[in-house]
């Protein structure tokens, strides 16, 4: 099966699973430094008063960053349309690019040092690849 001979993969689900047991949900963290960076878009939660969409945003990030890794089924084409509608709520393509970065550096964070150079190798090849799709269209 390709999935068990995926190395990338396995390391990034590795991270995960190694920062969930370390911090719990990084949740909050994410967005605390989303926040931080970019202020202005704390703003744009107005009515996440529970967390449910930023809950539900970095869930689908988690997805889309293993589909990334392994199978590549979908997650490029989702890249690519959610800049398109991040855009139409007034979120640059700049902030929207420094979203799956916050995420890799939380998750490198809550693993500590167990975050292996496999891991940060995986991490690198899906934020690069990740990166050359968070553009608009010409």
């Amino acid at each position: 099966m390709w999935i068990m001979n995926n190395p990338q993969l396995a390391a990034i689900e590795a991270s995960l699973e190694l920062a969930a047991a370390r911090i719990g949900d990084p949740t909050a963290e994410v967005y605390r430094r989303l926040f931080a960076r970019h202020p202005a878009m704390e703003a744009e939660f107005w009515r996440d008063t529970q967390g449910n969409v930023r809950g539900e945003m970095l869930a689908r990030s988690f997805e889309t960053i293993l589909d990334l890794a392994g199978p590549r089924a979908w997650g490029d084409q989702l890249i690519a349309t959610e800049v398109q509608n991040h855009a139409q709520y007034g979120v640059p393509p700049a902030i929207f690019a420094d979203f799956l970065p916050i995420v890799a550096d939380v998750i490198r964070d809550g693993c500590g040092d167990g975050f292996t150079p496999d891991m940060a190798a995986a991490w690198a090849a899906v934020l690069a690849e990740a990166a050359a799709l968070a553009v608009l269209p010409a």
